[in-house]
């Protein structure tokens, strides 16, 4: 497991600090540094972070 710092916070302690699995005997539980409370799937991670990440940033006029 690595400790990482993520943009989401648990909903039992307020965290932001995660354990993600890294190897295969890790299992596929994303779990919270501090209270060890599962917060979701690798995968499901993984999807949602490519997914905001291929939002179009918010076009905003410029001042000519």
């Amino acid at each position: 497991m690595i400790k990482v710092t993520l943009g989401l916070t648990c909903s039992v302690c307020s965290s932001q600090q995660f354990y993600l699995p890294i190897e295969p005997s890790d299992g596929d539980r994303v779990k919270c540094a501090n209270c060890a409370a599962y917060r979701c799937r690798v995968d499901d991670l993984e999807r949602a972070m490519v997914a905001t990440s291929r939002r179009p940033s918010s076009t905003r006029p410029v001042a000519a």
